[in-house]
């Protein structure tokens, strides 16, 4: 049997674990990336793209902040051009009553250190002329961008690779086991890899790691249904997003641009699928001819989805097992990684060469689960009623744990 050994290992080769591997070479760190697909292939390559600084969590601001500052870089890092889009990101206000969310998304951006800008419907409209009526306001952030997976993901991992990062693609961890002061991991393929150190970015399936090592969490798999949009009147304007979550919608250098909404679909882990219901292409169409009339005419083109870990608190989990020595966790984004990523990548760095981080990252401790966490207020409105149900069961199960 073969065997190999790094400083860590990093299971999972989507966007965390490859900026989590690029930063510790920078930091002299020998690593193995493990990923049972292609690299950057699943959620990182096929999200919505946002690279979107407004409406986070508070907590998540110094992350994203983090983030944004090695995004707007990534082009220089690479050498490449990674199809990023510095569109700005607007969200609508489609009713009276979403007026406060987008005063408190303005408000707590503001906080942060954005330039966040508020405007009614009238000063939306002359702003963006493609819009309709319907907008009742706006809450208008310009350093947010947009980009396509399917550029910038696989150029992350090239620029790990180039940074002497050894990356196993279609590799399954079988096994993992701590012994003493070192882990010995078990690929399928019949490689023994030995490390010092292990990082959990396995993505929707890191709950399984988790619960592995005594820490389970109320972690479930859903997507969100997106389909490219082709118009009459080619798309130039900022990402949308409507904050009743009926639209998403942003522009691409391709011509199509790229839609979708809520409420998010069941995705299947065993086989790395998430199905769009035909009549959510339909009702997009027909909510984008409404917001957007600018567009003109318009049909759909390609419909997809991708498996994403969520929890119910929609925070992730970033930083140190509180059973296992060496073991690090970087998981549950519930949706809004892609941009989050790289600022993720730097932390797991400084956790594992420093010990610490300039960023802050407490609110984000697996040990928050330990007593249970209230589910934030999206969850009952951007999740089919079936993942809501499998939501509950999963609680259950990880209390039970």
């Amino acid at each position: 049997m073969a065997s190999t050994s790094a400083d860590v290992a990093i299971i999972g080769g989507g966007l965390m674990g490859c900026y989590s591997a690029y930063f510790l070479r920078q930091r002299g760190r020998s690593v193995i990336v493990i990923e049972k697909g292609n690299a950057c292939a699943a959620a990182s390559g096929v999200n919505f793209g946002n690279l979107r600084l407004q409406g986070r969590a508070r907590q998540e601001f110094p992350l994203s902040l983090r983030a944004q500052a090695i995004w707007e870089d990534l082009d220089r890092l690479t050498g490449e051009d990674c199809g990023i889009i510095p569109c700005g990101h607007v969200y609508l206000g489609l009713a009276k009553s979403d007026e406060p969310k987008l005063e408190r998304a303005a408000l707590e951006a503001r906080a942060a250190g954005l330039e966040v800008e508020l405007l009614d419907g009238s000063a939306a409209r002359r702003r963006w002329p493609f819009l309709s009526g319907t907008v009742t306001g706006a809450s208008w952030s310009k350093r947010d961008a947009v980009a396509d997976p399917a550029v910038a993901s696989p150029a992350v991992a090239r620029l790990a690779q180039r940074a002497g990062a050894r990356i196993l693609e279609r590799s399954q961890v079988v096994t993992i086991e701590r012994t003493g002061a070192a882990f010995t991991l078990q690929i399928e393929q019949g490689l023994t890899v030995t490390c010092g150190q292990v990082v959990n970015a396995a993505g929707a399936w890191a709950g399984d790691i988790a619960r592995h090592f005594g820490e389970p969490v109320p972690m479930f798999a859903a997507g969100p249904p997106l389909f490219a949009v082709k118009s009459q009147n080619r798309y130039a304007g900022p990402s949308l997003h409507a904050v009743d979550g009926t639209l998403l919608f942003r522009p691409s250098r391709n011509g199509e641009a790229v839609a979708g909404s809520f409420p998010r679909v069941k995705a299947d882990l065993a086989t790395g699928d998430a199905m769009v219901p035909g009549d959510r292409v339909e009702r997009g169409l027909a909510r984008l001819a409404e917001v957007i009339p600018g567009l003109g005419r318009m049909r759909a083109g390609r419909v997809w989805s991708g498996v994403e870990g969520y929890l119910p608190d929609m925070l992730p989990v970033i930083g140190w097992s509180r059973t296992t020595p060496g073991l690090l966790h970087a998981f549950g984004f519930s949706g809004h990684g892609f941009q989050l990523a790289p600022g993720v990548g730097a932390v797991v760095a400084d956790l594992i060469v420093d010990g610490t981080s300039p960023t802050p990252i407490e609110g984000f401790s697996i040990e928050r689960f330990a007593d249970g966490v209230a589910p934030d207020e999206k969850l009952w409105s951007e999740f089919d009623p079936e993942l809501v149900a499998v939501f509950r069961q999963t609680r259950q199960e990880a209390g039970n744990a």
